[in-house]
């Protein structure tokens, strides 16, 4: 069994990375049938980025045509162990018809299944996240133009610390959420954004999409749905695992008009409007500026006022609520066991001296321990009774040992990682003025290189 998955998510920036050219050169050759200067140039593109994936793949055939079935294996295999769900499906390419009636190629068909199953073993006890390939930036024109969050949802899997990736929508997804029954994984993105003539101007979702997964292959279950230009879009699950959406519109940079809610119909695609209002979990919310994952009733109650907020568990002990006396209630989680609780501060996020800090508390005796404080809006998430994920305001997720009392790992990833939702900015935003988001060219920066001329 070869090492699954990546050791950064960023690997995955290979599409724009050094060898694209010479894996552009080679897709040219390979139509051709020039297979001698499509090994070349897969060789090239390799030695410029080994985590040229497309090019391995490509390599697999080009090597097969050339009756180098070994050597065909050996890139068949990374590219599998690499990103299982994007290459799998290719085993089956006419191609690779003769090469499958070989020994060597009934051994690959034997090891794709292996891994199929330990993807699908280590998926079920990983940490699910959303994680970028590289920087979001803006489109340095105002306008509807192309352009995508960069990111997809990988399962980081605690074992080989290395990322799973689980989702394929050229780099568009935002933010997830999982249906309470297990049956559906509902990924948002937007591969089109609207950047007002001004900062005062709200930045628009202008072709967001969404699409539920089948969690046992990652496969969809139905149509992708293209939703509305919106300011802010909703997704979650209401009762009987009912996949939801909403949409809203921009009244002015900061503030949002009426819900447009609709019931959604995942095989078909289909929406049907729907009345009500959005009090339905778990569901993700996401604008340009920012995204957040609203809880569940949670056990543990905050009573009183500030500076005297005061926490009851459901264990019966009581944790008064430090610094700020404020608590974001998105923040507070409960392990499995009922023995801890998760918490952040709530400061005013226009303050610029001050911070939130996130807690842990002894669900009985309300005994406190101080995790980090830093401009993040915690998001926190409970892996199992010991063990807490929380964002850090950094673009990372740390993981705490509640046996230890320290820290256990830090996933680092420069362009950025969520738990549920991807923001541009990673703490809370002050709202009496627009975010700084870098300007660069958006998605039209990032398109192929041309082929590398003949050498």
């Amino acid at each position: 069994m070869p090492a699954l998955g990546v050791d950064r998510v960023q690997r995955f920036n290979f599409i724009y990375g050094e060898g694209q050219g010479s894996y552009a050169t080679a897709l040219v050759k390979a139509k051709a049938r020039d297979w001698a200067g499509a090994r070349a140039a897969c060789e090239t593109a390799i030695a410029k980025d080994p985590y040229e994936l497309d090019a391995h793949r490509l390599l697999a055939t080009v090597l097969a045509q050339q009756g180098d079935h070994a050597a065909a294996v050996d890139h068949l295999v990374i590219a599998l162990a690499a990103d299982y769900y994007a290459y799998a499906p290719t085993l089956d390419a006419p191609e690779l018809d003769a090469f499958r009636a070989t020994p060597h190629g009934q051994a690959v068909a034997a090891l794709a299944k292996e891994i199929a199953a330990e993807y699908a073993k280590r998926t079920k006890t990983a940490l699910l996240l959303v994680g970028r390939r590289s920087t979001f930036k803006w489109p340095d024109k105002p306008g509807v133009q192309p352009d995508a969050s960069r990111g997809e949802l990988y399962a980081y899997d605690r074992d080989s610390k290395r990322y799973l990736r689980l989702s394929h929508t050229d780099h568009q997804v935002a933010g997830y959420v999982r249906a309470p029954g297990g049956a559906s994984v509902a990924l948002v993105g937007f591969d089109r954004v609207e950047r007002g003539a001004s900062d005062s101007d709200a930045p628009l979702l202008a072709r967001p999409w969404l699409v539920a997964v089948d969690p046992a292959d990652w496969k969809p279950l139905g149509k992708r749905i293209e939703l509305p230009s919106s300011r802010e879009v909703i997704a979650g699950y209401g009762p009987g695992d009912q996949l939801l959406v909403a949409t809203a519109q921009a009244t002015a940079r900061w503030t949002l008009g009426d819900l447009a809610i609709s019931s959604v119909d995942i095989a078909g695609g289909k929406l049907t409007k729907i009345a009500g209002a959005v009090t339905w979990t778990p569901r993700v919310e996401l604008t340009l500026d920012e995204g957040r994952a609203p809880r569940a009733a949670d056990a543990t109650k905050a009573t009183g006022d500030k500076p005297n907020l005061v926490l009851t568990t459901g264990a019966g002990g009581t944790i008064r609520v430090p610094e700020s006396g404020d608590v974001d209630a998105d923040s507070i989680a409960t392990s499995p066991d009922g023995a801890r609780v998760a918490f952040a501060t709530a400061v005013d996020p226009c303050a610029k001296d001050t911070a939130p800090s996130l807690y842990v508390a002894d669900a009985k005796t309300g005994a406190l321990k101080h995790l980090l404080t830093a401009r993040s809006r915690f998001a926190t998430r409970w892996l199992d009774a010991t063990t807490l994920a929380y964002e850090d305001g950094d673009g990372a997720i740390r993981l705490w040992d509640a046996q230890t009392g320290r820290e256990a790992a830090r996933l680092d990833d420069k362009a950025g990682l969520a738990l549920d939702v991807l923001s541009l900015a990673n703490g809370p935003l002050c709202k009496q003025a627009p975010a700084a988001v870098p300007v660069g060219s958006g998605s039209e920066g990032e398109e192929p290189l041309p082929p590398e001329e003949p050498q």
